[in-house]
């Protein structure tokens, strides 16, 4: 029985002094001329220290109105008296992350890559257990022809109590992902080399593994790969594509 490559590809305000200098103006501080006059003296003082002069004198019986200072403000660009605060008000910004594109044609070829990578995985995922494979787990990633071939093959190995050996020899590079029109079908190209063998465990003296197929094979296999109906792409077919080899042809993956 041969082992061949079909069953293989399978992220603040106004101071004091200016309040009191108001009082007089309107009145309401008018007990003695002296009071007036001591105020105004006060007046007269913190000008001269804010203004840099000298003060002058005042008759106590004339009363020289003077614009009270504007309250200190907290945002100030001038020394004068008159000027007015500023207040910045900032508004927080927001800001969007970018709306994301997701091209089909790419979106779809990823998907076609992943799955020819779980169907070549789930097969030999089955090969390391047999004689016990299941058969039933390769419907998850394979149908049509594929799902048949391997199925079958499989079934018979593990009647004949058969196992494999050296399977990570076998290696395989997606060379090439066409897909048709309305992105539900592709057909892949996939460089095989595989150098497993199929053995008849302990059946030689001593114990020894009986080889049964220990020939190495590469080559290529177009794969048909289909969207199914629940969404998920699956392999249908790996006709060889060109001669098989006994050395490695595939290019580096």
């Amino acid at each position: 029985m041969r082992f061949d490559r079909a069953t293989r590809g399978p992220v603040a305000g106004v101071g004091s002094v200016g309040r009191m200098v108001t009082a007089v103006l309107r009145g309401r501080v008018s007990r003695s001329v002296g009071v007036v006059a001591a105020c105004l003296t006060a007046v007269c003082s913190l000008a001269a220290c804010s203004g840099g002069g000298s003060a002058a004198t005042t008759d106590p019986t004339t009363v020289t109105t003077t614009s009270p200072p504007d309250p200190p403000s907290t945002v100030s660009t001038s020394k004068s008296p008159t000027s007015t605060s500023t207040t910045v008000a900032t508004t927080p910004t927001s800001t969007q992350a970018p709306t994301t594109t997701i091209d089909p044609h790419a979106k779809a070829e990823s998907e076609v890559r992943a799955a020819i990578d779980a169907s070549i995985a789930a097969f030999s995922d089955c090969l390391l257990k047999m004689p016990n494979c299941d058969v039933a787990t390769l419907e998850a990633t394979r149908r049509g022809d594929m799902l048949r071939i391997n199925t079958e093959r499989v079934t018979q190995w593990n009647a004949a109590g058969y196992a494999v050996r050296d399977r990570d020899t076998f290696r395989y590079v997606v060379e090439q992902v066409e897909l048709n029109a309305d992105l539900t079908r592709a057909t892949v190209l996939v460089c095989i080399a595989d150098g497993t063998k199929l053995v008849q465990p302990g059946a030689g003296p001593g114990g020894a593994d009986v080889i049964v197929d220990d020939s190495y094979v590469s080559g290529r296999e177009s794969w048909d790969v289909r969207l199914d109906a629940d969404g998920i792409w699956r392999p249908y077919a790996a006709p060889a594509s060109g001669p098989t080899e006994s050395r490695d042809v595939c290019p580096a993956g």
